[in-house]
C-alpha cells in the first residue's frame, strides 16, 4: 500500500464557506518529498460541468500545502487529489509550483492558511481517502485522494434575503465561591433522612455492619436499644455534617461504606459524567475535576498560622480575635482558653430553620401524642383518637418508645427551641405549651423581611435572566444577600453552637421511630401519595385524627430542607466583602431550584406568594389563620 497520502485540517462535514487546508505527505520520504517530486493539486466536484480547482491555492514556498475556500460551493462530495511526478529541475534552480488555480495576482485567492487561525476553525469536515472514478489510489503510488463533504451553511440567507438571528442567555462567568455551594449541597444531602435511615437500619436492624470492628447482638431490654439509637445518631452526625474537611474533596467514603456506594461518595469521588450531570445546569458550564480542585484552592484561605483550609468569612472573624490563641487538635491546656479549631476549620452544615419547619409540620407534636397514649395519659377532653394505639411488647418498637420516654428529662423542650427560633430568625411557635407567651431578650425581627426580600429579588432576577433581550443585574440580589448574611451572623451566638445539632439529632430519632413498619400498622396512611420519606404519611394520618392543619407535611419538609441549604450558602459566604454582582448572579442561578421549591412550598403552606410581594408576617400567624378558616369549613 502506498505511503503517499493527504491529511486535512478537519475531520467532519464542512459547511460551505469554511476554509480548509490539505497537506501531502509520504511517511517514507518525509521532507524529501518536495525535493524529489513535482506536486500537482486538483479539485473535482460532484458536477462535471463545474471547475472548482481554481478555488484552491498551492503554497509557493511549500508545494505540499494546498488551501481552499469552500465559499460558493454547492452541497456534495469534492475529491481533492495530489499527483506527484519526478522532478526535472536541476539542483540549485528555484522551484516553480504547478498551477492549481489562478495565475494572475488579481485572480489569486486569499492565502487562507495565513489569514485563518487554524486552531479556531470549527472542526466540521469529514475528509477521507476514496476510490475516485477511473483510478485506484491504492494501486497508483503517485496519486493521493481526499474526499471533502460540503453541506449548506448553517446561517445562510433565506429566500427573502433575511439573515436568521437567534438570541442566547447571558454567558456565565465562573467564580470560585461556587465550590462552597457544591460542598453545602453535598453535606446537607449526606445528613438527609434517607441516608440516616440507611445507616441506622444497618445498626439497629441487623443489616451490614456500619461500624468497623463489628457489633454484638442487641438485646431489646431496658433502655439499651434507645441508647444505642442515640449514640448511632450522634456518630452519624459527627461524621457527616461538617462543611469543610479534607475528606470533602478527596473522595474518601464515610461511615464504613464502600467506595462503590454512590450515596456516600464525596465530590471528588464522582465520575466525570456524574459530576457533569450533577452540576452542569447549575454552574452554566461542564466542570472538570481539575476545575473543581482549582476553585477550592482559590476560594478557601489558609487558617491563620496554620496549613488547613478555612472559609474567607470565618477567617475574617478569626482575624478580629487575633489576641485569642487557637487550640491544637488534641490540646487541653490548663487554662482551657482558646478558639476551638473545629468551629473555624470545620463548621457544621446545619441550620435550625430545618427544625423549625419540621416542628410546624407537627412532627414533635405527633410523637408527643403517641407518647401520651403509650403512657395512658389523656391530652384533651372527649374520646382519644389514639385509643386503639396498642403497641405490643413482642416487637422492638415498644421498647424503643419506652427508652424515648425515659430520656424525656434530657431532651430539648418546646420552650427552649422556640426561644432559639426567635433568637436566630425572629420566628416563634404558638400553642398550649407556650402559654403565657414566651418573653425573649433578643429577637431577630428584621430577618424574615430581609430573607423574603431576597427571595423576591431573586425571582425578579430569574425573569430578567430568562429574557435574552436584557442582561440581568445581580446587584440588587447582592445587596439583599449582604443584608441577610449580617442578620444571620448576629444570631450566631449563645446556643447557636449546640442547640441546632441537638435538635436535629432528636428529630431524626423521631422520624426514624415513625418510619418503623409498626407505626404504619397502627396509624395507617395514604399508600398512593408519593411521600419522599417514609415517616411523613404517619404524621399526616395523625394530624387528620387530631383535627390539626390539613396542609401536607410534604410542604413543611421542603421548607426545612431547601431553606437550610439556602441559608447555609448565605451564612458561610463572604458576602460582607463581596462587591462583584457576578457572584450574586451565580448564586441565584445555582440555588434557583431550591428557591423556587421553597417559595412554592411557602405558598402552599401559608397562602402567601413570595414571588409577587414581600410579606414579613410570622409564618405561625399565617398558619393559625388557615387553621381557623379550615375549622370554620
Amino acid at each position: 500500500m502506498s505511503t503517499f497520502k493527504i491529511f486535512a485540517s478537519f475531520t467532519e462535514t464542512v459547511p460551505a464557506g469554511t476554509a480548509v487546508w490539505f497537506r501531502a505527505q509520504d511517511a517514507d520520504l518525509g521532507a524529501a518529498l518536495v525535493e524529489r517530486y513535482d506536486l500537482r493539486w486538483e479539485v473535482t466536484g460532484p458536477f462535471p460541468s463545474e471547475s472548482v480547482t481554481r478555488s484552491g491555492r498551492q503554497d509557493p514556498a511549500d508545494p505540499a500545502l494546498f488551501t481552499m475556500d469552500t465559499d460558493g460551493f454547492r452541497p456534495g462530495a469534492y475529491d481533492v487529489t495530489c499527483r506527484r511526478t519526478l522532478t526535472t529541475q536541476k539542483p540549485g534552480e528555484p522551484r516553480q509550483p504547478e498551477d492549481a488555480g489562478g495565475t494572475g495576482d488579481a485572480d489569486a485567492p486569499v492565502d487562507l492558511l495565513a489569514a485563518a487561525d487554524r486552531s479556531t476553525l470549527a472542526r466540521a469536515v469529514r475528509a477521507e481517502t476514496v476510490r475516485a472514478q477511473g483510478y485506484d489510489p491504492d494501486g497508483d503510488p503517485d496519486l493521493a485522494v481526499f474526499r471533502l463533504r460540503v453541506i449548506p451553511p448553517s446561517s445562510s440567507i433565506n429566500q427573502d434575503g433575511v439573515v436568521p438571528v437567534s438570541l442566547q442567555r447571558t454567558a456565565t462567568i465562573p467564580t470560585s465561591d461556587q465550590i462552597l455551594w457544591m460542598i453545602i449541597r453535598n453535606r446537607t444531602e449526606a445528613i438527609s433522612f434517607p441516608r440516616y435511615k440507611e445507616f441506622i437500619d444497618s445498626v439497629m436492624c441487623g443489616g451490614p455492619p456500619a461500624l468497623r470492628g463489628g457489633r454484638e447482638a442487641l438485646q431489646f431490654r431496658g433502655t439499651g436499644a434507645f441508647e444505642l439509637l442515640c449514640r448511632a445518631t450522634d456518630a452519624f452526625l459527627m461524621q457527616e455534617m461538617g462543611v469543610i474537611t479534607d475528606e470533602v474533596v478527596t473522595g474518601r467514603a464515610r461511615m464504613g461504606a464502600t467506595d462503590e456506594s454512590p450515596g456516600w461518595l464525596e465530590i471528588e469521588g464522582l465520575s466525570p459524567e456524574q459530576l457533569a450531570l450533577r452540576e452542569t445546569t447549575r454552574l452554566g458550564y461542564r466542570p472538570s475535576k481539575q476545575q473543581i480542585a482549582d476553585m477550592r484552592a482559590d476560594y478557601f484561605e489558609q487558617l491563620r498560622q496554620e496549613f488547613g483550609p478555612v472559609m474567607p468569612y470565618l477567617n475574617t472573624i478569626q482575624a478580629r480575635l487575633g489576641d485569642i490563641p487557637l487550640k491544637g487538635p488534641m490540646e487541653v491546656p490548663a487554662t482551657c482558653y482558646g478558639i476551638l479549631r473545629s468551629r473555624i476549620s470545620d463548621p457544621l452544615s446545619i441550620e435550625l430553620i430545618w427544625s423549625y419547619w419540621h416542628e410546624e409540620a407537627m412532627l414533635v407534636q405527633a410523637m408527643y401524642a403517641i407518647l401520651a397514649r403509650f403512657q395512658n395519659r389523656k391530652l384533651r377532653y372527649g374520646p382519644d383518637p389514639l385509643a386503639r394505639l396498642d403497641i405490643d411488647p413482642l416487637r422492638p418498637l415498644g421498647n424503643l418508645i419506652w427508652g424515648w420516654a425515659q430520656d424525656e428529662y434530657s431532651r430539648l423542650t418546646v420552650v427552649r427551641r422556640s426561644a432559639e427560633y426567635e433568637h436566630e430568625y425572629g420566628l416563634r411557635l404558638t400553642g398550649q405549651a407556650l402559654q403565657p407567651p414566651l418573653q425573649t431578650v433578643d429577637r431577630r425581627h428584621k430577618f424574615l423581611a430581609a430573607f423574603h426580600n431576597l427571595l423576591f429579588l431573586a425571582h425578579v432576577f430569574f425573569k430578567e435572566d430568562d429574557d435574552t433581550t436584557v442582561i440581568a443585574d445581580g446587584f440588587p440580589v447582592l445587596n439583599a444577600l449582604r443584608e441577610t448574611h449580617l442578620l444571620l451572623a448576629e444570631g450566631a451566638h449563645n446556643q447557636y453552637g449546640d442547640l441546632p445539632s441537638t435538635a436535629r439529632a432528636e428529630m431524626l430519632v423521631m422520624e426514624w421511630l415513625l418510619s418503623r413498619p409498626e407505626m404504619r400498622e397502627f396509624l395507617g396512611g395514604r399508600v398512593m401519595v408519593p411521600y419522599p420519606e417514609p415517616w411523613m404519611d404517619r404524621v399526616d394520618s395523625l394530624k387528620a385524627m387530631q383535627h390539626w392543619t390539613d396542609v401536607s407535611v410534604t410542604h413543611f419538609r421542603d421548607l426545612g430542607v431547601y431553606g437550610e441549604q439556602i441559608l447555609l450558602s448565605i451564612r458561610f459566604g463572604n458576602w460582607s466583602d463581596v462587591n462583584d454582582p457576578q457572584q450574586a448572579a451565580n448564586w441565584a442561578r445555582y440555588w434557583r431550584p431550591e428557591m423556587q421549591r421553597y417559595t412554592h412550598a411557602y405558598r402552599a403552606a401559608t397562602g402567601v406568594d413570595l414571588t409577587s410581594r414581600v410579606d414579613a408576617t410570622v409564618p405561625t400567624v399565617l398558619l393559625q389563620r388557615r387553621l381557623v378558616a379550615q375549622r370554620r369549613g
